[in-house]
């Protein structure tokens, strides 16, 4: 789907620059097809170029800058009128842009899906007599920097490990390369040409042949998974999402995005569950099994943390980093954020989702057990307690963060505890391991429904507590640990309904309902079988979304455009609208779509593996596969 903004609509969308990559890389090209430095950023977003995993070894673990573009003619005027599309079926990105003097630059640009290359084609027309000049400015902190006359950079970067590769940048028209200014020029007198920015890929790359094959990657990505719906606000921001998540999916896991602005790329598992949830809903396994297997992959530091080098514990227990860069050290500022405890159920019940969509028994058995058992080991010996009247109860840690610290047996905290535990001893029953443990997490788990904190006849976010949150919607989702028609959970949904907009943002900002509150109500909607409520609130986020159909953190205040957490629940909720299943797995398809719709199709993922595909005309199905 072709999405084009312009100078006009700019101001009104929150514009930020065209997001592109692969996973690897990670770029943002504004209007002019380069990356203007602006002085306050794009909420907070700044274009230029990063690479997922190429940080530095400072507390804070700053993504390494790979540098931005510019360009230059002399007597070049600045924008007045200006035109960008994105292609978020291939990632191709054009603009057209009229510069004061009357020249005009039009740009065709893309970044390989499976090639770490940013291919560009640009035609100038200008009275200007000058060369075109295109400035590369590349001087990370910390590196020593070798060019030649080629094109080439040779680089050695010292970071969270010595980083040692090439950059080389090359046009196919005569031009001239050189070292200039803390960074590189490459001047070109022609005004047509293509030119080439390369990461540690010295093989040939021509235009026309990188743009098929790089089309050709993205239909092969896209057959996996598709829905046709008739409201074409929601499908448009349905595509971007599914395009920003897949150039976001880096080899270790999915950040909030691979930005300086997004916590610098580094990872947390509390947003992970969101986006494997909308990504294995879809279809597209490959790319949300790579969540659990990195968390697996670092089980051994995160049990380290807890055991140290003589466990003990025959399930293991284990706790990760609230933000963990890719070699599981904590890189998150100090603050009471480090108190949350529901990261850990969302490594269990990413683990646990990965099992009921693969079917795959065996990988339950190597990989996701261990990270299921692990984590409920954690959260059972550090976090569950005994209260006076002898209640098990979640002591003290940090909910949601909007509701501040130490908030007892907190109700959203409590049902994530619960699904871990319930899914812990469902897995260890079908492994037929750790008897006396599964039969501990049930005892738990019971325990803990039973003491989930209410008054005024409904769910309070924790005891005694007279605000409203999000988290009053957390039985139904994102746990599934109560029934959408029990009374008290009715209640606390209506409270949340009725007082939104005074708790409507993850943190004390703006005064309105942050576009991830409102894809999560739409979730909860859908379960209930609210179709019409579900559709209502997601077009209203479909309002709420950039010049692309980007989502944001907060979109009223602008805050974070590109936010891969929002696009996850975003999915999932239309994803549930069309196709849901229950607890034995059995589909139900169409569960919440709004009777206006009598035209649509999907092709979806199911549990135990494979996909299911249907196409409903006149509001009936005419084809289920």
């Amino acid at each position: 789907m072709k999405i084009t903004t312009n100078h006009l609509e700019a101001a009104s969308r929150r514009y930020a620059p065209a997001a592109l990559g692969n996973g690897d890389l990670s770029i943002l090209l504004d209007y002019e097809g380069i990356q203007r430095q602006t002085e306050s950023g794009y909420g907070k977003l700044l274009a230029g170029i990063r690479r997922a995993g190429f940080r530095y070894d400072t507390q804070r673990g700053e993504l390494i800058s790979f540098g931005y573009l510019l360009h230059e003619m002399a007597g070049l005027g600045e924008p007045v009128e200006w035109e960008q599309s994105l292609d978020n079926s291939d990632g191709v990105v054009t603009s057209n842009c009229r510069y004061s003097d009357g020249t005009v630059i039009e740009s065709t640009a893309f970044c390989h899906l499976e090639r770490n290359i940013l291919a560009v084609r640009r035609r100038i027309a200008t009275a200007l007599p000058g060369p075109y000049r295109l400035r590369y400015r590349f001087a990370p902190a910390r590196a020593r920097l070798d060019a030649d006359g080629s094109g080439l950079i040779r680089y050695e970067i010292d970071g969270l490990r010595r980083y040692r590769g090439t950059v080389s940048l090359t046009a196919d028209a005569p031009s001239r390369f050189y070292a200039e200014d803390g960074g590189f020029v490459l001047e070109i007198p022609a005004r047509e040409f293509t030119f080439c920015l390369k990461f540690d890929d010295e093989a040939t790359a021509e235009f026309d042949e990188l743009l098929g094959s790089n089309r050709r990657a993205w239909e092969s990505y896209r057959q996996e998974s598709y829905i046709r719906i008739p409201s074409a606000p929601i499908r448009r921001m349905y595509e971007t999402s599914q395009y920003h998540l897949r150039i976001s999916s880096t080899r270790w896991s999915i950040p909030t995005g691979i930005y300086d602005s997004h916590w610098h790329g580094r990872y947390h598992a509390f947003d992970e569950y969101f986006t494997f949830m909308g990504l294995v809903t879809s279809g597209h396994f490959a790319a949300a099994a790579k969540i659990p297997h990195f968390r697996h992959s670092l089980l051994p530091q995160a049990r380290r943390r807890i055991e140290g080098d003589r466990p003990r514990n025959p399930v293991g227990v284990a706790v990760y980093p609230w933000e963990t860069n890719e070699l599981c050290e904590e890189n998150s500022p100090r603050g009471f954020w480090y108190d949350h405890i529901f990261h850990a159920s969302h490594v269990a019940l990413t683990a646990w989702e990965c099992y009921r969509y693969s079917g795959d028994r065996e990988l339950l058995r190597s990989e996701l057990f261990p990270l299921i058992g692990a984590s409920c080991e954690w959260l059972r010996l550090f976090h569950v307690q005994y209260d006076r009247e002898g209640r098990t109860v979640i002591g003290c840690c940090t909910d949601l963060e909007r509701l501040g610290p130490l908030r007892p047996n907190p109700f959203m905290t409590s049902c994530s505890v619960i699904a871990a535990f319930e899914a812990a001893a469902t897995a260890a029953g079908l492994l037929g391991l750790h008897p006396e443990s599964a039969a501990e997490w049930r005892r738990l788990a019971a325990g803990l429904r039973a003491s989930l904190p209410h008054g005024d006849g409904r769910y309070l976010p924790y005891p005694g507590c007279t605000e409203h949150s999000i988290g009053q919607l957390a039985g139904i989702y994102p746990y599934g640990v109560l029934a959408a028609d029990d009374p008290l959970q009715h209640e606390a949904f209506r409270d949340y309904v009725d007082f939104k907009s005074a708790c409507g943002n993850m943190y004390q900002l703006g005064s309105g309902v942050c576009s991830w509150y409102l894809c999560w109500e739409a979730v909860a909607q859908a379960r209930r079988g609210d179709g019409e409520a579900a559709v209502r609130l997601l077009e209203e986020v479909a309002a709420q979304s950039g010049c692309f159909g980007e989502m944001f953190e907060i979109y009223e205040c602008g805050i974070r455009p590109w936010f891969t957490t929002a696009e996850g629940i975003f999915i999932q909720a239309v994803n549930e609208l069309l196709l849901q299943f229950d607890s034995d797995g059995t589909p139900k398809f169409a569960p919440a779509v709004p009777a206006a719709w009598r035209e649509f199709s999907f092709r979806l993922g199911k549990p135990g593996g494979g996909r299911l595909e249907a196409d409903f005309r006149e509001g009936r199905p005419a084809m289920i596969s």
